[in-house]
């Protein structure tokens, strides 16, 4: 408990040093900026000598190298000067070198990291926490992929950023558990809200463990699979009746967005109303937004646009139950 009261006070001053200095930035910057804080990381904001903005965001990497290059280069390409890093991921630099400027790290809660270079505040000044679980692929390490951009409006409030790493996925129902455990513990120090997002696995494991009790307040699901691709199925029926066994057990209480894109080779379709059927027989809280256009394949959900058009609404969903365009 000390070494967090320890790390608390040092991030709660960095906070205060690095607030957002927005005299500083011209009306262009301003709502870059703005757009800028709904993105995820890892992510870099630059100003160029004539006070105009540019961001990269969405970068993977254990820090924050490959988002300050790729940015800083796009900045220069296009304001044909020297750029100048303003803030890197949460962290407003007011001059101060990137690398050393990096936040305190707080510790793990079970089996959750938090995200690299990132400033948490902890369970008591945070607006809550945003778990993060990617996606997984055989023989690729994807513990250093970049989360999606829907946890950008979530970490926008004030919620800290953790994720729910898995190099190897050879126990779904132990990983569930874990990650059920995990969200007990982030309650128990103090969180007052508790938001699981995930893509592909992420997703699967994110509805595995709300189904298997972790007392969440929100569900964020896009592309939710575990069974590989449909071409390489044995059997699809089983795909099909795992997912229905989730969706069925899941009991009312938190709030749950659930999101398939056209031509992904890993949905054995049906799903959607799969979903729709269960929640609505339960009563649990819920938006079902299937094979939207505009977002096609697996990954659909990676990049900035599906957080640029769902992120608002995905917020206002989970956050108010206010059920608004384009996820309705």
């Amino acid at each position: 408990m000390k070494a967090w009261a320890a790390l608390l006070a040092t991030a709660v001053a960095a906070a205060f040093f690095a607030a957002p200095a927005a005299a500083q930035l011209s009306p262009q910057a301003k709502t870059v900026w703005a757009d800028y804080e709904r993105l995820a990381p890892h992510r870099v904001f630059m100003l160029a000598p004539d006070g105009s903005a540019y961001l990269w965001a969405g970068a993977s990497g254990e820090d924050p190298t490959t988002a300050v290059e790729r940015g800083l280069k796009n900045c220069e390409e296009h304001a044909k000067a020297k750029c100048t890093i303003y803030a890197v991921n949460n962290v407003v630099l007011n001059g101060r070198d990137w690398k050393a400027a990096a936040p305190s790290v707080l510790p793990m809660i079970g089996r959750l990291r938090p995200e690299p270079y990132w400033d948490n505040k902890g369970p008591q000044a945070a607006t809550g926490l945003v778990v993060w679980s990617h996606g997984y692929f055989l023989g690729i390490d994807s513990t250093a992929s970049a989360p999606q951009g829907e946890v950008g409006p979530f970490t926008a409030a004030g919620y800290d950023l953790y994720r729910f790493d898995r190099k190897y996925i050879r126990d779904w129902p132990g990983d569930a558990m874990q990650l059920v455990d995990a969200v007990k513990q982030a309650k128990s120090m103090g969180y007052r809200r508790v938001i699981l997002a995930g893509q592909s696995a992420g997703a699967w494991v994110s509805m595995a463990a709300t189904m298997r009790g972790a007392p969440v307040d929100g569900v964020i699901s896009v592309s939710a699979a575990h069974h590989g691709e449909v071409k390489n199925m044995r059997d699809v029926s089983v795909a099909r009746s795992e997912w229905q066994q989730i969706v069925n057990g899941i009991k009312p209480g938190p709030r749950i967005m659930v999101f398939f894109f056209q031509n992904d080779t890993y949905d054995v379709g049906g799903r959607d109303q799969d979903a729709k059927a269960a929640f609505a027989a339960s009563g649990v809280d819920s938006i079902v937004v299937g094979y939207p256009p505009g977002f096609s394949g697996h990954s659909a959900g990676n990049g900035n646009s599906f957080p640029r058009k769902y992120g608002a609404c995905i917020y206002d969903f989970i956050e108010k139950g206010r059920r608004e365009a384009p996820c309705i």
